[in-house]
């Protein structure tokens, strides 16, 4: 292959990248104000300013859109885990902090896509529920060996890992309901990280009042924020 052809190759995948990107927003959204059973797949070719045979070169039946949120959201986070596990490069807390951010990002800035599929498990077809399970599953697993990793070094304190992977990935996951369009992803994002390493992070008594008071006023600040 030469390396126009590659090129080509390149742009053509971005670009299908993007549009299925636009595509999943735009049909998630049309989900949740219309509800999953109602919303038609002309709903959606008409919500993105296409024709319906252009949509089915994407997708055929809406259950693809449902596969379509496995692949985006469960299966390619537990990929990442599993990258960001095996990278030596790294300590545990600047994993977690990656992790966490990363899920709170995607959480915040396409709340709808996380949403609909959380409310759409019960009907999830076969093989894809399996598919679904299995990669919740593996994410929790991950989460819960960055965090025995950072036990195991001393760098976070003693904590049941499991229990402390569940935690984190419920304050990540929450940030999809309540999370407002429009607001600063970013400030979302870095208080959600360092409230995770603060969680976790070893040190002495003397230290901890203070880290726990630091703690509750960045939660204050963060409730502060929403509330306004």
């Amino acid at each position: 292959m030469s390396t126009a052809e590659r090129g080509k190759g390149k742009r053509s995948e971005l670009r299908r990248t993007l549009v299925t990107s636009e595509l999943l927003d735009t049909a998630t959204r049309l989900f949740a104000e219309k509800g999953y059973e109602a919303t038609s797949l002309l709903d959606i070719a008409n919500a993105l300013n296409i024709s319906r045979p252009a949509l089915y070169h994407y997708v055929s039946k809406k259950e693809d859109l449902l596969a379509m949120l496995v692949e985006q959201v469960t299966n390619g986070f537990a990929e990442v885990l599993a990258q960001f596990k095996a990278r030596d490069d790294l300590a545990p807390s600047e994993k977690v902090a990656d992790v966490v951010g990363l899920i709170v990002r995607q959480r915040a800035e396409h709340s709808d896509q996380f949403r609909i599929l959380d409310r759409s498990e019960s009907i999830l077809p076969e093989p894809l529920a399996g598919e679904h399970l299995e990669a919740k599953r593996t994410v929790l697993r991950e989460f819960t060996a960055l965090v025995e990793a950072g036990v195991e070094t001393g760098e976070f304190r003693p904590v049941d890992a499991r229990t402390a992977a569940l935690s984190l990935l419920g304050m990540c996951n929450w940030v999809a309901w309540w999370f407002r369009s429009g607001s600063d992803v970013e400030a979302v994002v870095a208080t959600i990280t360092g409230l995770a390493t603060s969680m976790l992070a070893a040190g002495d008594n003397t230290g901890r009042g203070r880290q726990d008071a630091k703690t509750i006023d960045q939660i204050r600040a963060l409730l502060d924020r929403l509330e306004g």
